[in-house]
């Protein structure tokens, strides 16, 4: 019969465009959760504490007990990129001092 062959190919068109619709609505939900999550993440740091906060004469002060000298000083520093590796960077000394580009 050709008429079952006919039905036969089309159902398998219709199972094939049933599937493209899917995979397309899967991307796009997948997107809009990547977008929801990255939306939510952003009102998460927003809503973070002050490092710095401003009294009512408009003096800035210093919340968590932060440092107020902001150096970073490197004494004797090695890196290396694995565990097991050799280091790349030895024994690295120097001083960033406040202010310093």
């Amino acid at each position: 019969d050709s008429t079952a062959l006919n039905n036969a190919g089309l159902a398998m068109y219709q199972i094939l465009v049933l599937c493209n619709v899917l995979q397309f609505g899967m991307r796009h939900t997948t997107g809009m959760v990547i977008q929801m999550t990255s939306v939510e993440r952003l009102l998460q740091f927003t809503q973070l504490d002050k490092e710095v906060s401003e009294d009512e004469n408009g003096n800035v002060r210093r919340i968590f007990g932060s440092p107020n000298k902001g150096a970073i000083k490197f004494d004797h520093v090695s890196l290396k990129y694995s565990k097991a590796g050799a280091p790349v960077l030895k024994n690295l000394n120097f001083v960033i001092d406040p202010g310093m580009k």
